[in-house]
């Protein structure tokens, strides 16, 4: 009984993936991201992208100065 509930199932499972269309699996680089291989033309978007680029720069660069101001103020607090 579990024997043929298991090769239906397996059945099953091998007749979805071979209905599955081939786009879905064979698209790596459809995501245009600041590291993805797809580069697009578009110079709107490429200046969108460049911007946001620029935009997530300028906040890890003040996560990075804040970090360094309460270290700093830890540090002359403990001196006290």
């Amino acid at each position: 009984m579990v024997r043929k509930n298991l090769v239906k199932s397996l059945v099953v499972l091998v007749l979805l993936a071979g209905t599955t269309p081939s786009e879905v699996c064979a698209k790596p680089n459809s995501y245009p991201g600041e590291h993805s291989k797809f580069k697009n033309n578009d110079p709107e978007a490429i200046a969108e992208q460049k911007a946001e680029q620029k935009r997530r720069k300028e906040l890890r660069q003040q996560r990075r100065e804040e970090r360094k101001r309460k270290r700093l103020e830890k540090r002359t607090n403990r001196l006290k």
